[in-house]
């Protein structure tokens, strides 16, 4: 090959090793350029035999070569840069070479054309032909990458007559309708102008996970870290600034796209409307699935949640399966009418719409029907004006807002995995009391958690954990016998337990009180608690010598610590955001956490036992 290219150039003109690799890369990372060039009916496959003269030119620049040399490398070459991967070579300077020599001949690195150059609508006329895609049209973006910082490059969409469909970088569109194409794509649209690679989304999604970073933060995060002092070029439309906002839409997309997977299907969302709106649909129906089916590790089993009882040949005789269920306030504004689930229009209201008629205008303190004040949201007595104005003092001030930050019991763990803690080495932070009354409420969460870490469910209570809520709860997550615990903590098991002594969906499950609140919390008077609700009452609770406990039991308080630390994260997102994102951050968690559990030899699963 190497004397058949030498034979090809002018008698003057030098081959290097230097001017072949760059050129075999650069030419490599332009084939969809090449290729929108040639004829509707050349094979996308098959190497053209010709290339523009901007190419050549460009091409000519980079690797010190004459245009006719150009031209003999590509009659040499052409098979090998079309079936070759891209810096197969690891050239270092290409994105400095194209800044250089590219953008004048509208020529930029890492162009976004569509996985294929042909139709893939089944009957369309030219999906039958095989054509090649041949009307394009093409936009200034920006691409955040995680190795050369932001990008100025192009995205460029195909049209089909046919069909009448779009095909972008990510998906197509048609009849108004963005589908996305099927499996994770390297590079994400994250608003009008804006791409991200996925590695970057998935880098902030890590640290979402591991260090309770919010998504202005992440957008902080690159901007200050990766963006590596990059300036937009003199001619192009948008800055390099990366938003909240483009996190969010990364994040929703990546997580949707895993979902989709899952359930083998594929993303569909209205093309119409903006960012934040389109894909609100997928994001209510992923966030109902949930709930009615619970977390895709609700059927989890282990050896350090579950015991297995066997007889002498090795064959299981029964199981006896641990679960712990606690609160924790993580929440966001809802509707002040106790037990509303309606959403609020914004997140600044006090009432949602079906309740604003009614409730809209009285006074915010608790049990007053008098009527607001224009411009202030209580009435005319001096007392209630009086708690509003402690109320905005409170609000402007330094140290009560600090206070506040305490008072939501935000918490950042050392590690985001939940660890074998000493019941020496936990602490009773007794919830502090609100000392004004002003009617906005917010919603908090209920965890069942296994024994080993693992989240199996979370559950949204309006206004408070109640004992009843909690009980609905446990009947509606566990309603198959299979995935049924055989015990259950809780710090209020002496009241759930009265209330279910009569109740045969309990009959066989154990209801007692963690082993760190029942020394600290429950009256040794309590006869019932005492009788009904002592761990120490469970052969199966205690470890093969019976000293100590089989059971992580405190693991639910642990894991509220962790997930406490997305309280400043979620407490302003809208209903539909706040769930998304923390069914997320349960299934990533559950995801770091069964690794763990593989790591540690503890056989994982799913029911029924394999």
């Amino acid at each position: 090959m190497l004397q058949a290219l030498q034979a090809e150039l002018s008698p003057d003109s030098l081959l290097t090793f230097s001017s072949l690799f760059r050129f075999i890369t650069l030419a490599s990372a332009l084939r969809n350029d090449i290729l929108l060039v040639q004829g509707a009916s050349h094979p996308p496959n098959i190497a053209p035999e010709f290339i523009s003269p901007a190419i050549n030119l460009f091409l000519a620049a980079c690797c010190d070569l004459c245009e006719s040399d150009v031209d003999a490398y590509w009659k040499v070459l052409k098979d090998v840069v079309w079936h070759s991967d891209e810096d197969m070579f690891g050239v270092e300077d290409a994105s400095a070479l194209f800044a250089n020599h590219g953008r004048r001949h509208g020529i930029t690195p890492r162009a976004l054309y569509p996985p294929h150059q042909t139709c893939l609508t089944e009957g369309c006329p030219v999906h039958a032909k095989a054509s090649v895609l041949k009307k394009a049209e093409q936009r200034q973006v920006v691409l955040y990458t995680l190795d050369h910082g932001p990008i100025a490059t192009y995205s460029i969409h195909l049209y089909c007559a046919g069909c009448n469909t779009n095909y972008h970088h990510g998906y197509s569109v048609k009849d108004k309708i963005r589908t996305f194409y099927p499996g994770i794509p390297d590079i994400v649209q994250v608003g009008g102008h804006q791409f991200v690679e996925t590695r970057v989304v998935r880098m902030w999604r890590t640290l979402m996970l591991v260090s309770w970073t919010s998504m202005s933060n992440c957008a902080r995060l690159y901007n200050v870290a990766l963006m590596q002092n990059m300036k937009p070029p003199p001619d192009f439309p948008w800055n390099f600034e990366l938003a909240g906002d483009h996190v969010w839409h990364g994040f929703v997309q990546l997580a949707l796209m895993e979902d989709c997977i899952e359930r083998h299907t594929i993303l569909s969302v209205p093309q119409d409307g903006d960012q934040k709106a389109r894909f609100m649909d997928a994001i209510s129906e992923r966030n109902n699935r949930i709930r009615t089916y619970g977390q895709e590790e609700l059927r989890h089993y282990c050896n350090k949640c579950t015991r297995f009882h066997r007889d002498d040949s090795g064959a299981l005789t029964s199981k006896y399966s641990v679960v712990v269920t606690d609160g924790v306030t993580v929440g966001h504004p809802c509707c002040a009418v106790h037990n509303c689930h309606a959403p609020l229009n914004n997140n600044r209201d006090h009432f949602c719409p079906a309740h604003t008629a009614a409730h809209g205008y009285k006074c915010a303190i608790i049990a007053c029907s008098n009527d607001a004040l224009a411009k202030s949201k209580v009435c005319h007595l001096d007392e209630h004006k009086a708690v509003e104005h402690t109320y905005r003092l409170r609000g402007q001030s330094r140290f009560q807002l600090q206070q506040r930050l305490q008072r939501s019991q935000v918490a950042h763990p050392t590690d985001s995995v939940a660890q074998d803690v000493p019941l020496d080495d936990l602490v009773d932070d007794a919830p502090l009391e609100e000392d004004y009354v002003l009617n906005v409420d917010a919603d908090g969460r209920q965890l069942i958690v296994a024994p080993c870490g693992m989240i199996l469910a979370r559950e949204t209570f309006y206004g408070a954990e109640g004992v009843g809520s909690v009980i609905e709860m446990i009947k509606r997550i566990f309603r198959t016998d299979d995935i049924k615990p055989q015990h259950i903590f809780y710090d209020n098991n002496c009241a759930l337990s009265k209330m279910v002594k009569n109740d045969p969906y309990f009959k066989n499950i154990g209801l007692s009180v963690d082993v760190f609140h029942f020394n600290c919390k429950h009256a040794v008077t309590d006869r019932w608690c005492q009788e009904n609700c002592n761990p120490a009452a469970f052969d199966d609770l205690l470890s093969e010598d019976g000293v100590g406990w089989y059971f992580n039991s405190s693991v639910a308080e642990q894991t509220n610590v962790w997930f406490g630390g997305y309280h400043a994260i979620c407490r302003e997102m809208i209903v539909h955001r706040y769930r998304f994102f923390l069914d997320e951050m349960v299934m990533q968690k559950n995801k770091l956490t069964k690794a763990k559990l593989e790591k540690e030899g503890r056989c994982p699963g799913n029911w029924p036992l394999a």
